[in-house]
């Protein structure tokens, strides 16, 4: 990681990540209106922004920079957790690009094991189309008999309990 010319840091999870205003502001209205707003942060050497996973935050200033995602491998194993902080980042900063390919590499990686837990991301970053792939594939009984048991959608239960009711209805139709 070059740090040649950075004029900003941002220290998530402990980590310091140097980067460059221009750079983040042209890819992000987000990261505009944060680094040349009349926000406080505009004049801050760092910043420290909270609920960020560290790697995510890594993953997502390199895409900012190559415009591409690092490989399969790098993002964990199975990569669905990261691509789920992945997800609530690029929603964090407006990156629409950086969300569809975090969108259809979630659907790729998605099973029976992690659909309801996606089905919340989907639900939390307004992403419609991977939500109704998602409610799809757990109207099928089997899917859904398997799935029912999964941390994710004990979540989906707590957190959406109509759209669990949706699903429910859906069931074996």
């Amino acid at each position: 990681d070059c740090t040649l010319g950075t004029d900003v840091s941002y220290i998530v999870g402990g980590e310091t990540f140097h980067a460059h205003r221009a750079v983040l502001a042209a890819r992000s209205p987000v990261f505009s209106a944060e680094l040349f707003g009349p926000m406080a942060d505009a004049t801050m050497p760092s910043i420290t922004p909270e609920d960020i996973h560290p790697v995510a935050f890594k993953v997502m200033l390199r895409f900012m920079y190559t415009d591409a995602l690092p490989p399969d491998d790098e993002l964990g194993d199975p990569p669905v957790e990261m691509l789920q902080h992945l997800l609530a980042v690029a929603d964090r900063f407006a990156l629409d690009r950086l969300k569809v390919l975090c969108e259809l590499k979630l659907w790729d990686n998605t099973s029976v094991k992690t659909v309801a837990s996606v089905l919340v991301c989907t639900e939390t970053y307004n992403c419609p189309k991977l939500k109704t792939k998602c409610m799809d594939f757990l109207a099928v009984q089997q899917n859904f008999n398997k799935a029912v048991f999964t941390d994710g959608f004990a979540m989906l239960l707590q957190k959406f309990p109509v759209l669990a009711a949706e699903l429910g209805r859906r069931v074996g139709k």
